[in-house]
């Protein structure tokens, strides 16, 4: 395999996983009562997003609400995120495939691109509605949460890379 096949294949597989991050959900949790004896990291991720929603002070209404978004949104960002892992699977073998062509590839990763597009058009507008249930003040503290994220993650990423 020629040195720019390689390259392309690399910077392929490197899109394609970069675009994994905008398919985990960004919605708020239902409560559940976590079980004894649970190891799995959800309850450790729904303690977390509680903690940013007492944060927020919001009212019993407002989380009424907040869950009704929710429940309106989730399925739909599932249901895209279980294609594009299909999808991602089905392009991983295109790749290593000996008969795929170039157009069986290219066409493949734009259903992932556009499968990941629609994932942030509907986390989008999640956060528009659920920013629509918030008073000003809450959406400056969502807009500080939110900051707060991003450069955690940003820090998380920066050391996994320098590892």
């Amino acid at each position: 395999m020629s040195l720019s096949r390689v390259s392309l294949v690399a910077l392929l597989m490197l899109s394609v996983g970069s675009s994994t991050a905008f398919a985990a959900p960004m919605l708020l949790p239902q409560t559940v009562a976590q079980t004894p004896g649970d190891t799995s990291p959800q309850p450790q991720r729904r303690k977390n997003r509680d903690s940013f929603l007492k944060e927020l002070n919001l009212t019993p209404q407002q989380m009424q609400q907040m869950q009704a978004m929710q429940a309106r949104y989730k399925p739909q960002i599932s249901q895209r995120a279980q294609a594009m892992r299909q999808a991602k699977q089905e392009l991983a073998s295109l790749m290593s495939s000996t008969t795929a062509s170039t157009s069986q590839i290219t066409a493949k990763n734009q259903q992932v691109e556009q499968l990941a597009q629609q994932i942030r058009q509907l986390k989008f507008e999640s956060m528009m509605a659920m920013r629509e249930i918030m008073t000003p003040e809450q959406r400056t503290k969502f807009a500080q949460l939110m900051q707060q994220r991003r450069q955690n993650h940003q820090n998380r990423a920066g050391k996994r890379n320098a590892q």
